[in-house]
């Protein structure tokens, strides 16, 4: 077994270290630059989510499309051994109305926008219809967005035929715990039981036997990506998109105003 390029002979190896590490492990994962990692293995929940929620298309132009997509699905174990729980970024979306961006592949720039958002939020969704089998429902991170051919006319055309099904969120992390499947560490074996009968791939979660609980994180942008580490995360054509109209005052959140003025995008997450 490894982690992070160290070698763990047996699990409890892994779970003594990153129990002795834990705080230190979670600085880091919160200042270090994260990219999308490729996960392909999941097709049919992804066909499955477009089947059960889109809408005609009708109200394409040549110009103009509008969309659905899911930035993320909350209650998953992604590949970067996080699982996003609760409202993960419901504070942020209030906070930040107005200020999240529709990109591609994460370029934190001007020229990397490709539609308008007309609204970002938290929709509950049943498992059943993200081809998950699973009873009850989970949480997805929804952005309507106005796709428009003079941004980008290639990712336009992409997003037209149905051709990008996976997205991406940039984000920090906020609040954050370890998970591990052993009695022994009690705090974080706490986390564990509070959190494993909710996630969707719960399977891959017990062979892994821990994970990253991601209790709040704040919102980027949310960016089409070739395979997210989220596989949950498709385009959903919406017939009738309603213009957002924010009551915030489009502010960056309070305590990240100087790393927005710093540009420092180093510590941004992508998922």
């Amino acid at each position: 077994m490894n982690l992070e390029g160290k070698q763990f002979a047996t699990k409890k190896d892994l779970f003594e270290y990153l129990h002795l590490n834990k705080s230190e492990i979670l600085d880091m994962k919160k200042a270090s630059k994260k990219t999308y990692v490729s996960t392909p293995d999941l097709v049919a929940p992804k066909m499955a989510l477009v089947k059960a929620l889109s809408t005609s298309t009708e109200s394409d132009t040549d110009s103009l499309i509008k969309r659905t997509i899911v930035g993320n699905t909350y209650n998953w174990l992604d590949s970067h051994g996080d699982v996003h729980i609760g409202s993960t970024f419901g504070k942020s979306l209030s906070e930040r109305a107005g200020k999240v961006w529709h990109l591609h592949d994460h370029e934190y720039k001007l020229t990397a926008k490709v539609g308008t958002p007309t609204k970002v939020y938290e929709q509950e969704i049943k498992w059943s219809d993200l081809g998950v089998d699973k009873a009850g429902s989970t949480i997805a991170l929804m952005m309507d967005s106005n796709i428009k051919k003079s941004m980008n006319s290639q990712i336009f055309n992409e997003y037209k035929t149905g051709s990008i099904d996976q997205h991406s969120v940039g984000m920090y992390y906020v609040k954050m715990d370890l998970a591990i499947n052993d009695s022994e560490y009690e705090d974080e074996f706490k986390v564990w039981n509070n959190t494993i009968e909710k996630i969707g791939n719960k399977a891959k979660a017990e062979e892994q036997g821990f994970f990253w609980a991601v209790k709040e994180a704040k919102l980027i942008e949310i960016s089409a990506v070739l395979e997210g580490s989220n596989e949950l995360t498709p385009t959903i054509p919406t017939e009738d998109i309603e213009p957002f109209k924010s009551t915030q005052n489009n502010e960056p959140l309070k305590d990240t105003q100087n790393e927005t003025k710093e540009k420092n995008i180093s510590s941004i997450h992508y998922y």
